[in-house]
């Protein structure tokens, strides 16, 4: 089957893959569906920096899993309460929020500069960001990523 073209023709062309079709992956190894092995150097973009389907993580998330699949943040959870205060004990930070993903994070932390910024007269909005970069698909991600192609479409900006 030609997957590639499948995945044209059901999934937005929102950015540009690699032509490799992976079907499964182990330690810092990936298999493409000829069976081919490559050594993946991407890490699922950091997600998976112990390497993939490492055995201690399997077994902690089928354990928790098997307790509690997901739940809203209007609840207190244990394991939330716990990774926060590892967090912060072997950190420079007194307090964490937690993000469903990287966008999430980048706009948080522009949301808190801003906020921060405004205690100054004249208030402070502008935020630093590189060349080359990228920080997300949300608006403000966006204008703070630094890929004209990235923005194209999307004008105007936010300032």
């Amino acid at each position: 089957m030609d997957w590639i073209s499948k995945d044209r023709q059901y999934i937005m062309d929102v950015y540009s893959r690699l032509p490799l079709v992976v079907t499964k992956a182990k330690g810092c190894k990936v298999w493409d569906d000829k069976g081919r092995v490559y050594t993946d150097l991407f890490a699922g973009i950091s997600v998976c920096n112990l390497g993939h389907c490492h055995p201690e993580i399997i077994r902690a998330v089928e354990a928790q899993i098997y307790r509690l699949f997901h739940i809203s943040n209007l609840y207190y959870t244990l394991p939330q309460i716990e990774v926060a205060e590892l967090l912060v004990k072997h950190s420079f930070a007194d307090k964490v929020f937690f993000c469903n993903s990287g966008a999430e994070a980048n706009e948080a932390a522009i949301k808190l500069a801003r906020k921060w910024g405004k205690q100054f007269s004249p208030p402070k909005y502008k935020i630093i960001s590189l060349e080359g970069s990228f920080h997300g698909r949300t608006i403000a991600t966006i204008t703070a990523t630094g890929q004209q192609k990235v923005k194209h479409g999307f004008e105007p900006l936010l300032p």
